[in-house]
C-alpha cells in the first residue's frame, strides 16, 4: 500500500511539473512570435493581444508562483514592445499596451486569488464532512461521532424510562499477524465479518459501532446480552461456515460490558470506560500463565484446520 501511495505521489508531481512547463514553454512560444509580428509589420498593435492571453493562462490550475512563472514572458513581450514604441515616438501605443497590461496582471491575480479561495473552501467542506460523518465506512457501521449522537438519545429515553444502558466491547486480537502474513485485505475481511456478525448477533434496539481499529461497541437500552452469551452468538457466526473470516485467520476475540443504573452520573465516556474496565480484567483471565504453554501464534489456516476464537 505504501508503494502504491508513493508511485500515485510521484506520478502526481510529474504531472504537475509538466502541466507547469508545458505552460512556460507555450507562454513563451507566444510571446516570441507576437515580438515577430509585430517587428515584421512594424506596429506594436499585435502586442494588445497579450495581456489577454497574461488573464487566460492565469485560469490553468498552477499555484501562485507557477502562474507568475507561466506569465512572465508574456509581460515582457508586452513591456518590450512597449518600450520600443517609445522609442518611436508612439506614446499613445505605449501608454495603452502598458495599462492594457496592468488589467491583465490584475485579472489574472483576482482569478488566482478566487481559484484558491474555492479550493481553501472545498477543503475544509471536505473536513467538515469528515467531522460530522457518523457511519465508518469500513464497516458500515456507526463510528465515534454517530455514537456519541446515539448515545445521547438512547440514554435520555433510558433515564425518562428510569431504565438502565448497556455498553459491549468486542475487541478482536493477533490482527498484526494476520496483516503480515495476508496484508490489509487480509484484516480488513477480519473486521468486515465481525462487523457484519455483530449487527445479526444483537438485538434491533441495540446500536453497534465501530470504536477503534480492531474494536466495536454495542450499546442500548437495558442490561442487554451478557459477554459470555454475545461471543457465543459471534462464534456461531464467525465460525459457521467454511469461508468464514475467521475460520481463513486465526483470531482471538474477547467481549467486556459496562452498564450505567438510572441512578449513575455520566454519558457515552464513563459507560465506555466502565466496559474497557471489564474487557482488560477478561482479557488478563485469558493470558496464559508462566507455567502454561505460551500460544500458538496466528496463522492462516488450512482448509482442514478447524477455527476457534479466543
Amino acid at each position: 500500500m505504501e508503494v502504491a501511495e508513493t508511485a500515485q505521489r510521484r506520478t502526481g508531481t510529474r504531472a504537475t511539473v509538466g502541466t507547469v512547463v508545458g505552460t512556460w514553454g507555450a507562454s513563451a512560444g507566444v510571446a516570441g512570435s507576437f515580438l515577430v509580428l509585430c517587428a515584421a509589420t512594424d506596429s506594436s498593435w499585435p502586442a494588445a493581444a497579450l495581456p489577454a492571453l497574461i488573464a487566460a493562462v492565469a485560469l490553468v490550475p498552477l499555484s501562485g508562483t507557477a502562474t507568475a512563472l507561466a506569465v512572465a514572458p508574456l509581460v515582457a513581450a508586452t513591456i518590450a514592445v512597449a518600450l520600443s514604441s517609445i522609442g518611436r515616438g508612439e506614446l499613445v501605443a505605449a501608454a495603452g499596451l502598458g495599462a492594457a497590461v496592468l488589467l491583465g496582471v490584475l485579472v489574472a491575480v483576482v482569478v488566482v486569488i478566487f481559484r484558491h479561495r474555492a479550493i481553501a473552501e472545498l477543503d475544509a467542506a471536505r473536513q467538515l464532512a469528515d467531522a460530522v460523518s457518523v457511519v465508518d465506512e469500513a464497516t458500515g457501521c456507526y463510528n465515534a461521532n454517530g455514537l456519541d449522537l446515539l448515545a445521547r438519545h438512547v440514554l435520555g429515553a433510558a433515564r425518562r424510562s428510569s431504565g438502565a444502558m448497556h455498553a459491549s466491547l468486542v475487541q478482536l486480537g493477533d490482527l498484526e499477524p494476520v496483516r503480515e502474513l495476508g496484508g490489509p485485505q487480509a484484516v480488513a475481511e477480519v473486521i468486515g465479518g465481525v462487523a457484519d456478525a455483530l449487527r445479526a448477533s444483537t438485538r434491533g434496539a441495540d446500536v453497534v459501532g465501530r470504536w477503534g481499529e480492531d474494536l466495536f461497541v454495542v450499546l442500548g437500552p437495558g442490561t442487554g446480552t451478557t459477554p459470555a452469551e454475545l461471543e457465543r452468538r459471534l462464534r456461531v457466526r464467525l465460525l459457521g461456515s467454511p469461508d468464514a473470516p475467521l475460520v481463513r485467520w486465526a483470531c482471538s476475540l474477547t467481549v467486556g460490558s459496562g452498564l450505567l443504573e438510572p441512578w449513575d452520573s455520566g454519558g457515552l465516556a464513563e459507560l465506555v470506560s466502565r466496559a474497557e474496565q471489564d474487557l482488560a480484567l477478561r482479557r488478563a483471565l485469558r493470558a496464559p500463565s508462566a507455567v502454561e504453554p505460551a500460544r500458538q501464534r496466528p496463522s492462516r489456516r488450512s482448509e482442514d484446520q478447524p477455527g476457534s476464537i479466543g
